[in-house]
C-alpha cells in the first residue's frame, strides 16, 4: 500500500515538473506560424503579429525566450503589456496610457483557417448605399454625449453596469435578441463581476445559424479616475465604437439579411480584453460559424483634414483585411485606407483571432490617435473631434456586414405623414417688416419611423429647425413683399412628408393713433422687470440691438411682466395683439 501511495506522489511530482515553460516565440509569416501551431510540444495560449505566447514541455534557449518556468502554477493569468515593446508579467498588473493591456489565459488558442471566402464586391449595391447614407451625425454624437455623461464607466463600477442595461436597452427596442453575458475579471483592481457583455443578434432568413459579427467595447479608463478622483468619460475610447455599433443596429435592423449578423459591446477592454474574450472563447466552445469580425474602437479623432482608415489585423488573417479594403475601394474611392502593424497597443479583434476566426480593427490613425485617452479629457470637441469621421466608420462597418450579411428582397417600405393644419397669420407692423406666424398640429400617427424635428422651408430653402414638439415659427417679411413656405417633417427612419406650400405675404402699415395710444411698455428705462399692456395681447417678443430674439413670451391677458435682466442697451419690444403688432423701443439700465 506505502509503496502504491509512493508511486502516485511520484507520478504526481513528475507531471508537475513537466507542466512546462511559459514561452515567447517570434515568428515570421503564415507558414512558420502554422508549424507552431501544430507542434505537439507547444501549447499556444496567444498569438500577435511577431510572437506565439505558449506553454513548452521542452524548452529550446536558441528558438524561445523564458518567461516562467513553471508555466500557470502560481497564477490564473498572464498580462501583455506595450509601453511600447511587448512585455509581458505574472499575474494582472496596470495598463499603460495607450491601449495596451491583454490577459493572456490558460485557454489553448485556435488559429483562423482561411478556407472561407469572402464576397467579391465589383459594384455598389443600391439597397447597402441607402443603409450608408442613414448614418446620422446627431445620432452618433448623442450616444457619445450619453455614454460620456457618466463621467466614468470603469470596469466594475455602478456606472458600467448601467451602461449595458441602457444599450441592452436600444438593442432591445430594435427588435433584436438580446443577452447580457455576465462574466468575472481578475485585475489588478481586484477580482469580480464586470459590466456585462450585451450580445444582440438580427436573425438572417436562409443561414440563421452562420453569423457576421461587429463590436466594441463600452467600458473607459484614467489614472484620474483610479487614484484622484478624477472621471474617465472615455468619449473616443470607446464610446465612439458603441455609437457605430448602435447606429449600424439602428439602420441593419430595418432589413432583412440571408445570414444572421451579432453586434456587441463588452465590458472590461481596458483591463485585458476580458469581455470580448469571455463572448469569442464561448463562440468557440459551441462551435459557432462566424465568417469574420469587425471591430469598433476609436473613430472620432481625426488627425489633418482627410478622412482616412488606418486597419490593424495579423498578416494571418489577410483575406478579411483584402475584403474590407475591397469593400472601401468601391463604395468610397477617394478614402485612403493602409494596413497597418500596430505593435504598441490592442482591442477586441485579438480575441476573436485568437480562438480561430478572422477580426479586423479598423483604426482612426496608429501614429496619430487621440492624445486624451484614458484622461478626462476624452469628450467631445478635444478627443473627438470629428463626426464626418465617425460617420464614415460607421458606414463602413454598415457595408462590411451587409456585403457578407446579404440583403433580402428589396429596400424595405418607408412612409411618413406630414404635418396637419399648417396655416399662416400676418401681422401688420409699424415700421417696414410684417410679423409672419406660422403653425401647424403634429402628424397624423401610421408612419413607419419615430417623429424626430421639423423643418421650415422659405423660398425653397431651409430656414429654421423647429423640435418635435413645438408646433409654431415666427418669421418677418419687408413690406410689400411674400415668401413661400412649407413645413418638413423629419422621422427617425430617414422619411421625410413636406406640407402643403402657404404664401406669407408682408403687410402694409395699418395701425391706427389709438391702437398705437392703447399699447403701453414701462418703465423706459427698465431695470429688472418692465409692464407690457395692449388691447388683445397674445405674445411678448424681445430683440436686442443686433436684432437676435432674446426671450418670447406668449400670454392671453392685456397685460404681462417681462423679466428684463440684459446687459445695458437699447432693445426691441413687439407687442402682437389679436389686430396689429407694435414695436416700442426700450433701454435697459
Amino acid at each position: 500500500m506505502k509503496k502504491l501511495l509512493l508511486t502516485i506522489v511520484t507520478l504526481l511530482l513528475t507531471s508537475m515538473m513537466m507542466a512546462g515553460s511559459f514561452v515567447r516565440i517570434p515568428y515570421n509569416g503564415r507558414a512558420e506560424l502554422e508549424k507552431l501551431f501544430a507542434d505537439p510540444n507547444l501549447t499556444v495560449h496567444l498569438y500577435t503579429n511577431t510572437d506565439v505566447y505558449a506553454t513548452a514541455e521542452r524548452f529550446d534557449d536558441i528558438t524561445m525566450v523564458m518567461i516562467d518556468e513553471n508555466a500557470f502554477q502560481d497564477c490564473e493569468i498572464y498580462t501583455l503589456l506595450y509601453n511600447p515593446e511587448p512585455v509581458v508579467y505574472k499575474g494582472s498588473v496596470e495598463p499603460f496610457k495607450n491601449d495596451g493591456a491583454v490577459a493572456i489565459f490558460n485557454k489553448e488558442a485556435r488559429l483562423p483557417q482561411l478556407t472561407r471566402d469572402f464576397p467579391t464586391v465589383s459594384e455598389i449595391d443600391s439597397r447597402i448605399r441607402e443603409m450608408m447614407d442613414q448614418v446620422n451625425m446627431d445620432s452618433l454624437q448623442a450616444t457619445v454625449q450619453h455614454l460620456q455623461d457618466y463621467g466614468s464607466r470603469i470596469w466594475n463600477s455602478v456606472n458600467a453596469f448601467a451602461a449595458s442595461d441602457w444599450i441592452a436597452g436600444r438593442m432591445a427596442s430594435y427588435g433584436l435578441e438580446v443577452e447580457q453575458q455576465a462574466f468575472n475579471a481578475n485585475t489588478w483592481m481586484g477580482s469580480g463581476a464586470a459590466g456585462p457583455n450585451v450580445i444582440g443578434i438580427q436573425r438572417g432568413t436562409l443561414y440563421p445559424d452562420t453569423y457576421v459579427v461587429c463590436g466594441s467595447h463600452f467600458d473607459s479608463f484614467s489614472y484620474e479616475a483610479m487614484y484622484g478622483g478624477g472621471t474617465a468619460p472615455g468619449a473616443d475610447d470607446n464610446a465612439t465604437g458603441v455609437a457605430s455599433v448602435l447606429e449600424s443596429v439602428r439602420i441593419m435592423s430595418q432589413y432583412e439579411f440571408e445570414y444572421s449578423i451579432v453586434y456587441c459591446a463588452y465590458g472590461c477592454e481596458e483591463m485585458g480584453l476580458y469581455g470580448s474574450e469571455a463572448y469569442a472563447s464561448r463562440c468557440q466552445q459551441q462551435g459557432m460559424d462566424i465568417i469574420g469580425y469587425f471591430n469598433n474602437d476609436m473613430n472620432g479623432y481625426l488627425y489633418g483634414d482627410e478622412i482616412h482608415i488606418d486597419l490593424i489585423y495579423p498578416n494571418s488573417v489577410e483575406p478579411i483585411g483584402t475584403y474590407y479594403m475591397n469593400v472601401a475601394n468601391i463604395y468610397f474611392p477617394d478614402m485612403p485606407v493602409r494596413h497597418v502593424n500596430f505593435n504598441e497597443g490592442d482591442s477586441d479583434h485579438t480575441s476573436f483571432n485568437n480562438h480561430g476566426y478572422m477580426g479586423i480593427y479598423p483604426f482612426e490613425d496608429y501614429q496619430n490617435y487621440s492624445p486624451y485617452i484614458h484622461t478626462p479629457n476624452d469628450v467631445i470637441g478635444t478627443s473627438v473631434n470629428s463626426f464626418g469621421m465617425s460617420q464614415r466608420y460607421c458606414q463602413m462597418n454598415i457595408g462590411c456586414l451587409a456585403e457578407i450579411a446579404n440583403p433580402v428582397g428589396e429596400t424595405p417600405v418607408v412612409s411618413c405623414n406630414p404635418v396637419e393644419d399648417f396655416q399662416i397669420t400676418e401681422y401688420p407692423i409699424v415700421k417696414d417688416l410684417s410679423l409672419i406666424a406660422l403653425s401647424w398640429s403634429a402628424p397624423l400617427e401610421g408612419s413607419t419611423g419615430e417623429l424626430d424635428h421639423f423643418e421650415v422651408f422659405r423660398d425653397g430653402q431651409l430656414h429654421a429647425t423647429v423640435e418635435s414638439d413645438v408646433y409654431e415659427y415666427t418669421d418677418t417679411i419687408t413690406e410689400g413683399l411674400t415668401a413661400e413656405y412649407f413645413i418638413n417633417a423629419i422621422y427617425s427612419d430617414g422619411c421625410e412628408a413636406a406640407s402643403e406650400t402657404l404664401i406669407g405675404y408682408g403687410n402694409p402699415t395699418q395701425l391706427t393713433e389709438l391702437a398705437l395710444a392703447k399699447a403701453q411698455v414701462y418703465p423706459n428705462p427698465v431695470k429688472g422687470e418692465m409692464t407690457v399692456k395692449a388691447e388683445g395681447l397674445q405674445q411678448v417678443v424681445v430683440y436686442n440691438q443686433l436684432g437676435q430674439k432674446v426671450t418670447s413670451i406668449a400670454t392671453k391677458q392685456d397685460e404681462c411682466i417681462v423679466p428684463m435682466k440684459y446687459p445695458q442697451g437699447m432693445y426691441l419690444i413687439q407687442l402682437v395683439t389679436r389686430n396689429a403688432v407694435v414695436n416700442k423701443t426700450v433701454v435697459v439700465n
